[in-house]
């Protein structure tokens, strides 16, 4: 009978296997050692990001920070400018009305002293009569000439810009005219300082007004 050794015809197989993984075992380690490497890069790049932009946020929240104090400082010195602002209008409410006051008060004196140096001879007030800035003269004269210089007179005081006669008739059974006259008393000052703003007013023109349509557009 003849035997055949099936397991001797194997075994060089075997060796040839082993002897291909033991040359293929140093590729793995290499691609091991790459894998490790790069995956540590990665990590090394990720922290350096991180720190980086940690860095960055720190940064940031230290310029909020920073600002929100002195937004707050702001805030307080404003409070205080506020303040002051107030106490001033408050004060300059005070001395306008004190000014004013004085104003009224040298008022009548200076009206009474431009009327005596304007009043003509042969002319005689029987009334006046003041609201506000608005002076009602009544009286007689010999003759409307007199009346008309006297009106003359006031405008040219300077502290009766606005003088127009009310009414004019002659007395029964007499030759006097008993006459009416409608006055503005006004501050030389006062009266500069309005016919200035007016002219300045003018001198801008009027503001443009919205066209027709325009008004239905709306």
């Amino acid at each position: 009978m003849i035997r055949i050794n099936l397991l001797a015809a194997d075994r060089p197989t075997t060796k040839k296997k082993s002897a291909a993984a033991v040359a293929s075992a140093p590729g793995a380690v290499q691609a091991y050692l790459f894998l490790i490497l790069f995956g540590g890069g990665a990590i090394l790049v990720c922290a350096g990001a991180y720190w980086w932009k940690s860095g960055q946020i720190r940064d940031l929240d230290t310029q909020i920070a920073a600002a929100e104090k002195r937004q707050r400082e702001l805030q307080a010195i404003k409070v205080q400018v506020d303040a002051l602002e107030a106490k001033r209008n408050t004060f300059q409410l005070k001395v306008d009305l004190i000014e004013r006051l004085k104003a009224e008060q040298g008022g009548p004196v200076h009206m009474l002293d431009e009327i005596s140096k304007a009043l003509p001879d042969f002319v005689w007030l029987t009334a006046m009569d003041q609201q506000g800035g608005n002076v009602k003269f009544t009286g007689e004269s010999n003759s409307l000439t007199s009346v008309a210089d006297f009106i003359s007179a006031l405008q040219r005081s300077g502290w009766f810009p606005d003088v127009q006669l009310g009414t004019s008739t002659q007395a029964p059974n007499t030759t006097l005219i008993n006459f009416t006259l409608l006055a503005q008393f006004k501050s030389p000052e006062v009266a500069a300082k309005e016919k200035e703003a007016a002219a300045r007013a003018a001198a801008a023109g009027p503001s443009p007004s919205p066209s027709p349509a325009a008004g239905r557009r709306r």
